[in-house]
């Protein structure tokens, strides 16, 4: 997972497995589920419940070696790299080595992303220190393109195309590498916006770097890439998910699914065309089973719900009833603590 791309039918098998066991139930079994999987695979943000897909986290870790290669100049993996396809142009295959190689296949699925709307190479930005090791036209370093595709006629009067940040700043003019000085029109235009976009920068003593725009410290992380795959690929579910973590998992995954109606009452069952006896609410009889009913408006459920969390709180029955006509901060600080006192104790 970490190295090769994972085929798609194994990662399907993959989810198999892990949508059997979220649904309790066997390996050879099948259980009916109200959700799709995808929605529950769908980032907390989104609506879903944050697992994230055996998808991302292949291609996240697959990108790992490209970040490795681009952040990390002296490891063995970046010199292999350098030596097969050579240092400034690693992305493009030279066809010096078999395209079954590891690092060909992570090139080809980078650019299946892309083509899907994922362009993770677009998140990395070379951010400047000397200048040393950035190239001036072929490096993301100052906009989110090249400057080679921003100022394609002042590049082609550029005769050293690989030339560093650090020497192309060395002549304010930024015309002593060229093979003749800009003749009025469209050069001299992008020679003048040119010298306003980079003639102010000043260099540093610290070395050139990488830094990936999704982590506030620059550094790459698997978890916000196998996010933003995600986010692209998977649905939008719904608002926000909240997460309770002093309460149960489990608990928390029943209020997702009355959130979003996905429970199998009647009402949803015969909407899926299961064929029942009746969709009245076989508790007290007076509407329709549905998730609102059941756990709102029902006058049974409300009773019996009412016996369990004051048998837990250890008050009366016509104590909690009073607890309900309170504000619902002071009733929110009485289940917390009633929350904090269970875990302290157990």
């Amino acid at each position: 997972m970490s190295l090769y791309k994972a085929p798609l039918g194994v990662l399907r098998d993959l989810e198999s497995l892990r949508r059997k066991f979220f649904n309790g139930a066997d390996i050879n079994e099948k259980r009916f589920s109200m959700i799709s999987w995808n929605k529950i695979l769908a980032s907390k943000q989104k609506g879903g419940l944050g697992v994230s897909s055996f998808f991302a986290l292949n291609r996240s870790l697959l990108f790992k070696w490209v970040w490795r290669f681009l952040s990390q100049d002296a490891s063995l993996w970046h010199r292999l790299i350098a030596v097969l396809y050579g240092n400034r142009s690693p992305f493009v295959h030279t066809g010096s080595v078999s395209s079954l190689s590891p690092w060909n296949c992570i090139l080809k699925e980078l650019n299946s992303l892309s083509a899907k709307g994922i362009n993770l190479l677009a998140l990395l930005k070379k951010k400047v220190g000397n200048g040393a090791n950035t190239l001036f036209w072929e490096d993301c370093w100052i906009n989110d393109v090249p400057l080679s595709r921003s100022f394609p006629r002042l590049y082609a009067l550029e005769l050293k195309k690989g030339i560093t940040v650090a020497d192309k700043l060395i002549d304010a003019s930024f015309v002593a590498s060229f093979r003749r000085n800009p003749r009025g029109g469209v050069e001299e235009e992008q020679l003048h916006h040119l010298v306003e976009l980079v003639g102010s920068i000043s260099l540093s003593p610290s070395n050139d770097r990488w830094a990936w725009l999704l982590g506030s410290s620059g550094e790459f992380s698997v978890h916000s890439a196998r996010t933003f795959i995600d986010d692209i690929l998977l649905p939008f579910v719904g608002d926000f998910t909240r997460w309770v973590k002093v309460v149960p998992i489990k608990v928390n995954i029943l209020a997702w699914k009355i959130c979003l109606d996905k429970l199998p009452t009647r009402l949803n069952l015969s909407l899926r065309g299961i064929d029942i006896p009746s969709i009245i609410c076989p508790n007290c009889g007076l509407a329709g089973e549905s998730c609102s009913h059941l756990f709102y408006s029902c006058n049974f459920s409300s009773v019996f719900m009412a016996r369990k969390i004051a048998r837990w709180w250890e008050i009366d029955i016509t104590d909690f009833f009073l607890l309900r006509r309170m504000s619902i901060a002071w009733f929110k600080i009485l289940v917390f603590n009633k929350l904090q006192k269970e875990m302290l104790e157990g």
